[in-house]
């Protein structure tokens, strides 16, 4: 929202926070993202007292990893926490995508971008909306009747979800693109993965392993992993030096703990 700031009286960001069971959303417009204005942020939208959350997942940025948002966490007694994975979490970021389509239909309806005066009226109506999972509008959902919900709209949801990969597969990881990445450059890791585990969540999650059978920090999700079709082939990067009949070679994608002799005959 950075280039409509001026049109916003300066708020060029907007933080948005969602209740991963029910899908019940809060906007709040930010200035900047230094750990004071997000921490103010997400203490307006706890003191409200409806919807406190024993957890929130965030991602790793310093926005929330500081003294003034690790405060806020502590009042309320919630428990921070982030995962490994490259991909944001996906459920807000659907959301995300939600909002920001119903903005620019608003901007177009107008003909200009302020946003800071109708996100909340916008929330508000998302809020409302009879979601097609839970068969209720998100705002009905409450710690009364959450329990119903959950036997009724969850629990044959999660034994139907389907899964992608199955333990003992080959695959490949989803590289994170930065904001000035080049195309043409590798989307997926050189180096090969494991599936060790496979959770039972909504959406599905992978655990992983190394070659050595280490197992990888974090979980994916299906759309960061692609299936390997040649699980067996390597690239070497370059051959160090050589012995004999044997090369000593640098793999390509991995660092140098994994360097290794290898007999030239295998090097095609």
């Amino acid at each position: 929202m950075i280039p409509y700031a001026r049109e916003n009286g300066g708020y060029k960001y907007l933080l948005t926070c969602i209740d991963i069971f029910s899908k019940y959303a809060w906007t709040v417009p930010v200035k900047s993202k230094t750990g004071k204005d997000i921490a103010e942020a997400m203490k307006s939208i706890l003191s409200k007292g409806r919807r406190v959350p024993k957890h929130l997942h965030t991602d790793r940025g310093k926005k929330f990893y500081n003294k003034d948002f690790e405060a806020v966490m502590k009042k309320y007694n919630i428990n921070l926490y982030s995962t490994y994975s490259n991909l944001k979490a996906s459920i807000v970021e659907r959301f995300n995508r939600t909002l920001k389509n119903i903005m620019w239909k608003q901007f177009s309806l107008h003909g200009n971008h302020k946003w800071t005066n109708i996100v909340s009226k916008l929330t508000s109506d998302y809020n409302e909306r009879k979601h097609r999972t839970i068969g209720m509008a998100l705002a009905r959902v409450t710690q009364k009747n959450e329990k119903d919900i959950l036997k009724t709209k969850f629990v044959q949801r999660v034994g139907s979800v389907s899964r992608k990969f199955k333990i003992g597969d080959k695959v490949r990881v989803s590289k994170a693109k930065h904001l000035f990445e080049k195309g043409y450059e590798p989307n997926w890791t050189t180096e090969i993965f494991t599936v060790r585990r496979v959770a039972p969540t909504d959406p599905v999650t992978y655990h992983l392993q190394d070659y050595l059978e280490q197992p990888i920090s974090g979980c994916f999700y299906e759309e960061e992993l692609s299936k390997a079709k040649h699980a067996d082939i390597y690239l070497v990067e370059k051959v160090i030096k050589r012995r004999g009949d044997q090369a000593y070679v640098k793999w390509l994608g991995f660092d140098d703990s994994h360097n290794s002799w290898i007999n030239k005959k295998d090097i095609v």
